[in-house]
């Protein structure tokens, strides 16, 4: 035998190679012959038999040994009167045995028995050789039952691996991670965001039933309530431990800002941890009576489902949000909710591509005129304006993220003019990281852009690899022009992602966008707080990057704008609308009216936009020329004016060639114009193609221009209109509310009074005269952050100034005043002005009551107590 290769392996491949059927022993001789040349030729019958077989022992026990194993009796031979002796003889010898045994254990062991043989014992490997089939059949038969029966033998004697079972806790651990296991594909945030109103699991809006025990969850099924147990279970417990007392007592109180930190701190103490992430949602959300604050509340809004009451007396002293745009809005947000559930996504779309520049129409007018000009249609083809109405808002919904970067480039003259470009999105989560075919849009609106590269910097997506990077599938269109677009997903923090940009010398890029970020939702040093000192590293680059914003509330981007200036960028387009937000809303259960008016989150509802560098866009008094040294240089940084929006009160400008500064827009006769403060000291209006922005400014503030003299009510200027005297002892319940009355409303005013608060916590009014359709009057509180505040409503929103920390038990004397003629709102305390804000406009109120004591004058159920002593 030659080699080491398999020889009955190499036999049947050189038979199969022939394809031919020769008698039985001459094939055998045929093949056998080309692996052994000296293997004798086949014997004739005329030709006598071969001489006696090897003189093996046999072992008479070898039959009884093989049946007492469990082994079958070896099978006779194919060809009874063929069968040689030799054969037979071994098949019941030792060595036989012996081989059986060895080929059990490992099959080469007969590879090594017949190359011991042949050098051994030729006649017997002779014989092995014409009767191969035979032998083969001898040895096997019977092995894998043997090998079986000696598993099992070995098995019994082995002593008994003990099995440990899980205890109760890690079963409980098991069956909350897998219900916290997605039960879709989209990670859009209204889809994966917890829902007392819409069932917990499918988020499905019809046919719900309420937990029996904690009122405080919603499902479709038996079966959605049984997955949604392993995450409920503690809730719904602690809940309904505390439904007649704790809850009682916060009754009132504003649940997110107030109640809840009071009962997260009983689950702390009750449990000796406080509440895991999914606990804290349902907390969150728990449902409250919108009007009394009561939780939890069962009873629904019958137009949208998606706001509670506590009883039918809450519910028709709201009367107005029932049936009103907000309450139809949010319906549909949660039926687009359940839709992009069962669909797993948002409905596909396609646009076409722009050829030019985008025409300014669009940026002004919003959704109505690009869905004409980009020709928007359905996933099949269908004309947009004939897909079902909630196609259409998640439609726009996908659109909104892209169009409102491009808008903001557009403010900030950031044009796309590159073939290649590479954008950032800092920290993406939930919608930014949902449908991302939607960030296609824009290679279409961008004819220059051959490629584009989009770096998403998250540490919730779950890869499995610190970087997982796909090109996007485009249309058929950018194919053929080809365009490319990758798409990055870092699974890092922001910080370490900005380290490793500069550790690797990559080029900067061309845009860095955070969705809505709230910067400000942190206090500024916090360890928490992921986006801190990455954007201070961001700042420190001083790249020509742009840096976008969007955010969901105005009250958000404005603070989002002080912080990043606090951590060293320059505004390029201050906070403003967006006129391509998203039409899915949800309701806003952190702000106040105060600082959200409308009551509704709405994404990309706000944008601004930011450049890395010194903040030279700080607030300058009308005297301030001398900061503005080369005007050649500031003429090639001029932006043009297009819209009176496009400029912000102490904007620095070139009106006609003269310079000077912004100090109001659209005022009354001149509905389309500019004032303009000349350095003469004149002041004219100007249309807006008249002007050029050379300098951006903030509001005027105290800290901008010397603060005025104490405030003196004497002043021939100031005619009492009322006078109060009191005093009134609030105890956070009570309050007084005074007729309301024309001649104390005026366009311009003073409002003095003395207040001492006491405590609480949460907004506190100690006077308000105000309304919210349209936000009109004013409000004197303690704010939040446990600060005086005045506010206005100038009809579309409120603005006001903030004032220094509150003396808690000692009286202070609060003036706020607004002069309608330079629009300026002053906060004096003490005597003393603590802010100012110039280029305020102001809406008094109409027909509301003064309340004194407590906010919300405008509707009959009072909020935001005081608490602590108001006179004169």
């Amino acid at each position: 035998m030659q080699g080491s290769s398999g020889f009955w392996l190499r036999e049947q491949r050189a038979l199969r190679a022939r394809n031919v059927a020769p008698p039985r022993k001459v094939a055998e001789h045929r093949v056998i012959s080309e692996i052994w040349p000296n293997v004798l030729a086949p014997e004739v019958p005329s030709i006598p038999t071969p001489g006696p077989p090897p003189k093996w022992k046999v072992d008479p026990n070898a039959a009884n040994r093989s049946a007492d194993q469990g082994e079958k009796p070896l099978e006779p031979l194919s060809e009874a009167p063929a069968r040689v002796a030799d054969l037979e003889a071994f098949a019941h010898s030792e060595g036989f045995q012996q081989l059986r045994s060895e080929v059990a254990q490992d099959p080469k062991a007969l590879e090594t028995f017949l190359e011991k043989i042949t050098s051994e014992d030729p006649q017997l490997m002779k014989v092995i050789t014409i009767y191969q089939q035979d032998f083969l059949s001898m040895l096997t038969t019977g092995l894998v039952e043997a090998a079986k029966a000696q598993r099992e033998e070995v098995k019994e004697q082995e002593p008994p691996v003990p099995v440990v079972k899980p205890s109760a806790e890690q079963k409980a651990k098991r069956k909350i991670l897998q219900s916290l296991q997605p039960t879709t594909k989209t990670c859009h945030t209204i889809v994966r965001l917890h829902n007392p109103y819409s069932c917990a699991v499918c988020k499905a809006t019809t046919e719900l039933s309420l937990c029996s025990s904690c009122h405080s969850v919603r499902f479709c099924s038996r079966d959605h309530q049984r997955r949604f147990w392993p995450r409920h279970q503690a809730v719904c417990r602690f809940i309904s431990s505390i439904k007649g007392g704790l809850l009682q007592q916060v009754a009132g109180r504003e649940w997110v800002s107030d109640a809840l930190p009071e009962v997260v701190d009983v689950w702390t103490k009750s449990r000796g941890q406080p509440p895991e992430p999914w606990q804290l949602e349902q907390l969150v959300h728990l449902p409250h009576c919108k009007v009394c604050s009561k939780a939890p509340a069962t009873l629904l809004c019958s137009f949208c489902s998606q706001v509670a009451y506590c009883s039918q007396e809450c519910m028709d002293v709201d009367s107005e949000h029932q049936g009103s745009w907000q309450c139809r809005q949010v319906a549909a947000t949660a039926v687009a909710a359940e839709l992009m559930h069962k669909a797993g996504g948002a409905f596909g779309f396609t646009t076409g591509l722009t050829e030019g520049s985008l025409p300014d129409s669009i940026f002004r007018n919003g959704w109505q005129d690009f869905v004409d000009y980009s020709g928007l249609r359905g996933m099949s083809g269908e004309e947009f304006r004939t897909l079902p109405c909630m196609a259409q808002q998640i439609i726009i919904d996908s659109l909104s993220f892209p169009m409102s970067v491009v808008e903001a480039c557009r403010f900030a003259n950031h044009p796309w003019d590159q073939p290649h470009i590479k954008i950032h999105i800092l920290n993406a989560y939930g919608c930014a990281m949902a449908d991302m075919n939607k960030y296609e849009e824009w290679l279409h609106r961008a004819p220059q852009l051959k490629s584009i590269e989009v770096h998403f910097v998250s540490t919730e997506v779950r890869h499995g690899n610190a970087e997982t990077s796909c090109k996007l599938d485009l249309c058929e269109r950018c194919t053929l022009l080809g365009r490319q677009m990758t798409l990055v997903v870092h699974e890092t923090s922001l910080l370490d992602f900005v380290e490793e940009e500069i550790r690797s010398g990559s080029s900067p890029p061309f845009l860095r966008v955070a969705y809505s970020p709230a910067l400000a939702r942190l206090p500024l040093g916090d360890p928490e707080d992921l986006w801190e000192a990455a954007m201070k590293r961001i700042a420190e680059l001083q790249d020509d990057a742009l840096l976008v914003i969007t955010e969901r509330t105005m009250t958000d981007i404005y603070e989002d704008e002080e912080r990043l200036e606090l951590f060293g960028f320059t505004t390029v387009v201050p906070s403003r609308n967006s006129n391509f937000p998203s039409p899915l809303t949800l309701f806003d259960g952190v702000r106040s009216n105060e600082e959200n008016p409308i009551g509704l989150t709405i994404w990309n509802m706000s944008i601004c936009a930011f450049k890395a560098g010194p903040a030279t866009s700080r607030p300058r008094s009308p005297k301030a020329s001398d900061v503005l040294e080369d005007k050649a240089k500031l003429l090639d940084q001029a932006m043009e004016v297009e819209v009176p929006e496009d400029c912000a009160i102490g904007d620095r400008v070139l009106a006609r060639g003269m310079e000077g500064e912004v100090t109001g827009l659209r005022c009354r006769g001149y509905p389309n114009g500019v004032e303009v403060r000349l350095e003469t000291g004149e002041r004219k209006h100007f249309l807006p193609n008249e002007l050029s922005i050379i300098a951006r400014a903030l509001a005027l503030s105290d800290t901008a221009s010397p603060a005025p003299e104490a405030l003196q009510l004497q002043d021939d200027r100031f005619k009492l209109q009322l006078h109060l005297k009191g005093p009134w002892i609030c105890d956070g319940n009570t309050m007084e509310d005074v007729p309301f009355n024309e001649e104390v409303n005026p366009a311009s005013f003073v409002v003095s009074l003395t207040a001492r608060c006491d405590g609480g916590r949460g907004f506190r009014s100690p006077l308000s005269s105000r309304d919210d359709e349209p936000p009109s009057g004013y409000v004197i509180y303690v704010d939040g952050d446990d600060r005086w505040a005045f506010w206005l409503g100038d009809g579309n929103y409120w603005s006001g100034v903030q004032g220094p920390p509150v003396e808690l038990r000692r009286p202070t004397e609060l003036q706020g005043m607004y002069d309608a003629q330079s629009r300026c709102v002053r906060l004096f305390v003490d005597g003393q002005c603590v802010g100012q804000k110039h280029g305020v406009d102001f809406v008094p109120n109409q027909k509301r009551p003064m309340r004194i004591g407590a906010g919300r004058s405008e509707n009959p159920v009072a909020r935001y107590f005081f608490n602590g002593e108001i006179s004169n």
